[in-house]
């Protein structure tokens, strides 16, 4: 009767108690660490892309105003007039000062944005006809909608 007693008034947690804990603990694992495992990738590529579309936005707006595009993704950001941009053929064309109102894009530290899936401030710009100033990504690989970084 004594040795009952004396378990009684012990404190603590049986086997199964801690075996149903760490159960339990790794129930929830499993279902929350999968939900967060591409978070950091897909906050990359939704970066990129607001990115590619204020680049983009900057490229139309340095058209409409200047009649020529950027001959290089820098001159967006350029602080002063460049002295010549292209034209729709691929060939140099002089920038009217008067025309232009940069910089298209600003960032604070004035530099190109970087991309942040490559970690560079290096953007695929084409300069040859037909495709004059598209601006594309010089990411390698897919993003996690299956589409070519290439092709965003």
């Amino acid at each position: 009767m004594l040795v009952r007693t004396m378990r009684r008034n012990q404190s603590g947690f049986t086997l199964i108690e801690v075996l149903l804990v760490v159960t339990y603990i790794a129930v929830i694992a499993l279902i929350v660490i999968p939900k967060f495992s591409g978070v950091q990738r897909r906050a990359n590529e939704a970066a990129m892309r607001a990115t590619l579309r204020i680049l983009r936005d900057g490229v139309a707006s340095y058209q409409a105003e200047t009649g020529a595009f950027p001959a290089r993704v820098d001159d967006l950001v350029a602080p002063s007039v460049p002295a010549t941009g292209l034209s729709s053929d691929g060939t140099e064309v002089a920038i009217v000062p008067a025309d232009w109102r940069g910089p298209y894009v600003r960032y604070a530290n004035g530099q190109v944005p970087v991309d942040r899936v490559t970690g560079q401030r290096s953007w695929a710009y084409q300069t040859n006809p037909p495709h004059v100033s598209q601006l594309n990504s010089l990411a390698e690989g897919d993003g996690m909608d299956g589409v070519p970084y290439s092709r965003y």
